[in-house]
């Protein structure tokens, strides 16, 4: 996916984009500075590691910190989806989009991150993970934050594979 379509899919400006990109936020595998006159195109899993830094940078996380949270993440979707064979073909971080359950990124006060989705087969309806320390990426059980910020990872996976209904 070229850093055009991956703009016009999440609706946000190009020169945004090319802001994140230009600072060398780039996600594993991308050129930092491709030859004259080339595109940079993404593979699915880059594109989708891209468009949580750019979510989060639009709703006011810095760049750097947007980073952090894409990565930390791409490991606790991924023991969750994978480790825990709750939803095992649903990866969005190796370009495997296709979801039938709720998948969300909470990021409590800029200091803690978990994952909550509706995939835990003990449980009926949404379950979340307890809180994780973004800097240190340790467990913070006793975390009460203020202010959450909520990603749909699941609805953001759907824009990556064009799904009309996000529009």
């Amino acid at each position: 996916m070229r850093v055009g379509e991956l703009a016009e899919r999440l609706q946000i400006p190009y020169r945004d984009i090319r802001y994140v990109l230009e600072q060398g936020v780039l996600p594993a595998g991308v050129e930092e500075s491709p030859g004259r006159g080339e595109h940079r195109d993404l593979d699915a899993a880059q594109s989708f590691w891209l468009a949580i830094v750019l979510m989060l940078k639009r709703n006011g996380v810095r760049v750097p910190d947007a980073q952090r949270i894409a990565d930390l993440a791409r490991h606790g979707l991924r023991g969750t989806t994978q480790n825990l064979n709750w939803e095992y073909p649903f990866d969005p971080f190796r370009g495997r989009f296709e979801t039938t359950n709720q998948w969300f990124l909470d990021i409590g006060d800029l200091q803690y991150i978990r994952v909550v989705t509706t995939a835990n087969p003990s449980v009926q309806g949404l379950y979340a993970f307890p809180w994780v320390v973004i800097a240190t990426r340790k467990s913070a059980e006793n975390a009460t934050p203020i202010v959450t910020l909520r990603l749909d990872l699941s609805g953001l996976a759907r824009m990556m594979i064009g799904d009309a209904a996000t529009d």
